[in-house]
């Protein structure tokens, strides 16, 4: 009686496995690979206002539905200034499942100064040292490589970062309360006299020196370490 119970127990299980495979699998698998693929055709006609290029803003993952007659519907795109949607409409058997969105950053580019080479703290920036590039847009003020000529670097740059006029200081080449050389020109005559230096300043700053001989107090231009030149051939 045992054997004929443990008999027919294991016809019915194979019963079921049997009818289990003929009905087929009861969900399918849908690559994320695909949804970025159809979603690529609805960022074609946008536009959008200077350098701007859409990067993707995360993989999507393979997605489960149902076994059945699948069908992906494309919408239409969701634009704002720093980010895109495009939505798909999974359906199975003609019923609505989920929408997945396939999302991507508007990354805006600009052209402005770069280093030129790794640049270390303290580097009195030439030439030779900027250069300009395109790089992504991070909020910075953009300049150009002439404005930074001169200046002192703040902290260590890497070859093709940007370098902003906030992370650079003037190269003071001129100290207060030094002794310097001016040079007075008026009508082609020149007249060099030594003057302390009332503040400091870089390579073309103007600052205010005083002559202990004549007990005035002028301001000239900084031509160079220690060198402060006041041109007077177009003074009344």
């Amino acid at each position: 009686m045992r054997t004929i119970v443990a008999v027919a127990a294991a016809a019915l299980a194979f019963s079921q496995c049997v009818a289990a495979a003929c009905a087929g699998p009861t969900v399918q698998h849908i690559s994320g690979k695909r949804f970025e693929a159809l979603a690529k055709p609805a960022l074609a006609g946008l536009s959008f206002h200077g350098d701007v290029s859409l990067i993707p803003a995360f993989p999507i993952p393979d997605q489960t539905v149902p076994a059945g007659s699948l069908m992906l519907v494309r919408g239409s795109a969701l634009v704002n200034p720093s980010y895109v949607n495009v939505p798909i409409e999974i359906d199975v058997n003609g019923h609505f499942v989920r929408e997945v969105f396939v999302g991507y950053r508007v990354q805006k580019y600009v052209y402005t100064a770069v280093a030129a080479h790794d640049l270390v703290p303290g580097t009195v920036l030439s030439s030779s040292d900027v250069k300009m590039a395109r790089v992504p847009f991070d909020g910075q003020r953009i300049n150009g490589t002439r404005a930074l000529i001169g200046r002192r670097v703040l902290s260590a740059t890497r070859a093709g970062q940007a370098i902003p006029i906030e992370s650079t200081q003037v190269n003071q080449i001129v100290k207060a309360g030094s002794t310097i050389v001016m040079i007075v020109q008026d009508g082609g005559v020149s007249v060099v006299a030594d003057v302390v230096a009332r503040s400091s300043g870089g390579l073309g700053d103007e600052i205010s020196v005083y002559n202990p001989q004549t007990q005035k107090t002028l301001s000239g231009t900084v031509v160079g370490p220690d060198r402060v030149e006041l041109d007077l051939s177009g003074a009344q």
